[in-house]
């Protein structure tokens, strides 16, 4: 790896990317290039700390003492923590297949974070995100998908929403101390009011998320017992990023993100580091495009090769190293599956089940008992005065006005089951569905197809949701909006749709891609054959002028 390439390279990392031209020249002139053989250790745990590394190709396995493992790839970082804390490597490092890493040792580190304090802003943010991810889960989270950074609101956010409650409490123990005009005993009730603030607030702050992953930008809200929300966009459909601030939030160092698609704005207000997520969004799409363009490319190569029975080239197998896929998902359902009439009978029950590879959702029960108790109060009612009726405890009504006014309910009852029933929410392999079917009325299906999907909302507004975990999820797919409303479990079928989006639009660039890819290789195939035929290779001879031709001369 030569100069021209390492400075490429760190013109494309975000640690870098705000570096003047001949301020990264000098900077590219600290690192040294390391190629490692897979398997090869780089340092081991216990081993004192000298360099810090980025990894340009491959992968960087990072092992613990109790086994535990984490994953460097492409334009990552490791090594700081043992430079910045004088202490000595708490993982082993070792190389997963061919891997170039670049390495700084410990005093130009210091130099150079020195010399720019905002790399050094870069990598503690980065530090702290891997902090988060240790400590938090988040489930619906693919396994594919890897967390590139996590953000929360600023620490100034917390503070000012103290100043209400902080000036309310200050003035009522004035009010107290000073003027006698509140009982004295209601200061350690106001105390204690105050603390209880304090520490739903702080909950509530650290129940916020911004999340940038290798597939999406995504927005955690939740206050407790309350509220909660997933906002979240694929990468494929942000059209730009920016950072918006205002003075006191420069004067601080934090910031909105205001990432842009098709149907809308998805503001990150207060983002603790705003200038590392907006480059980390950047950097994702980037690296989005790159994985894809490599796997294209090592496809072609897998192809032509084939077609012209070539050897396998062995390099063809790195992108895997990487974690990228070369291999087309599944086409879909491969044959009916078949159901009983008790299966058909219990999924009227169910909130949600599977058939034939198409997932169905229907409103909570929650939903379907709000609308129906009164009614099922009166059917009690009903039932009980018919059976006093029978055993002869009361004489009145007769017996024809409570089984008119049971049947009346019953049938209620089942219009309003029905109802219920027929309100479904589907998945397939390309499309997602709403059906409304009112029970001898009118029918409502509204569709789209999933690769059109630009942004994903969940949201649960009230204690009721929270407590029975429901909520709408509310799809947008350019110019309509589609809303599971109401279905149980809102974050799984949030999490399943944009799974079913992942699947769809890799099918359409595999579609896609196969197409080109066979029309290139058929020309080239057919380039081949030409040029190899006999008559190709001939070389033409001149014509003898002394020799008559075959064509009558023109008078």
């Amino acid at each position: 790896m030569d100069f021209p390439e390492i400075y490429s390279f760190l013109r494309e990392h975000f640690l870098f990317s705000m570096l003047a031209d001949d301020e990264l020249e000098q900077v590219a002139k600290l690192f040294q290039p390391l190629t490692l053989r897979d398997g090869e250790i780089l340092y081991h745990a216990d081993y004192p700390g000298r360099n810090f590394f980025l990894v340009v190709k491959g992968l960087i396995k990072l092992t613990g003492p109790d086994g535990e493992q984490a994953s460097v790839t492409s334009k990552g970082h490791f090594g700081e923590k043992a430079l910045w804390q004088g202490r000595d490597r708490t993982r082993t490092a070792a190389s997963t297949g061919h891997t170039v890493v670049l390495a700084i040792n410990k005093i130009r580190f210091e130099a150079l974070i020195a010399a720019y304090p905002r790399i050094k802003h870069k990598i503690q943010a980065i530090n702290h995100s891997d902090q988060l991810v240790e400590a938090k889960e988040f489930p619906w989270i693919g396994k594919e998908e890897t967390i590139r950074f996590i953000d929360r609101k600023h620490l100034i956010t917390f503070f000012t929403r103290l100043i209400f409650p902080l000036i309310m409490s200050l003035s009522l123990s004035v009010l107290i101390l000073y003027f006698k005009l509140i009982p004295l005993f209601l200061i350690p009730l106001i105390v204690l009011g105050f603390s209880l603030w304090v520490l739903w607030a702080w909950i509530d702050w650290g129940n916020d998320f911004y999340l940038v992953t290798s597939d999406r930008v995504a927005w955690v809200e939740k206050v407790v017992w309350l509220y909660d929300q997933r906002k979240e966009l694929p990468l494929k459909s942000i059209l730009s990023a920016n950072l918006a601030t205002t003075q006191l939030q420069r004067l601080w160092g934090y910031g909105d993100v205001v990432v842009r698609t098709y149907t809308g704005d998805l503001t990150m207000r207060n983002a603790g580091h705003p200038q590392v997520m907006l480059d980390l969004i950047h950097d994702a799409q980037h690296q989005a495009q790159e994985r894809y363009q490599r796997v294209e490319s090592t496809k072609i190569n897998q192809t032509i090769r084939s077609r012209l029975g070539l050897a396998e080239n062995p390099d063809d197998s790195v992108e895997e190293q990487e974690g990228i896929s070369i291999h087309s998902p599944s086409s879909g359902p491969q044959g009916a599956e078949s159901i009983t009439p008790l299966q058909q009978f219990i999924n009227l029950f169910r909130s949600r089940f599977e058939l034939n590879e198409v997932i169905t959702y229907r409103k909570h029960i929650f939903v379907l008992l709000k609308n129906s108790w009164w009614f099922l109060l009166i059917l009690a009612g009903l039932s009980t005065s018919l059976f006093a009726r029978l055993v002869n405890l009361i004489n009145f009504p007769s017996l024809e006005i409570i089984g008119f006014l049971l049947i009346a309910d019953l049938f209620i009852l089942g219009y309003i089951f029905v109802d219920w029933a027929n309100d479904r929410f589907q998945i397939t392999d390309r499309h997602i569905i709403d059906l409304d079917r009112k029970p001898f009325g009118r029918e409502t299906k509204r569709s789209a197809l999933l690769e059109n999907v630009l942004s994903l909302d969940y949201e649960r507004k009230n204690i009721t949701q929270r407590l029975f975990n429901f909520g709408t999820v509310a799809i947008n797919v350019g110019d309509i909006q589609l809303d599971f409303e109401n279905v149980a479990n809102p974050q799984l079928v949030q999490r399943e749709i944009f799974d079913h989006y992942n699947s769809a639009v890799k099918k359409k660039e595999i579609k896609e891609a196969d197409q080109r890819r066979e029309d290139m290789v058929e020309f080239l195939a057919a380039y081949h054959q030409e040029s190899s035929s006999p008559a190709a290779n001939q070389i033409d001879e001149e014509p003898d002028p002394t020799k008559p031709t075959d064509f009558p001369e023109q008078s």
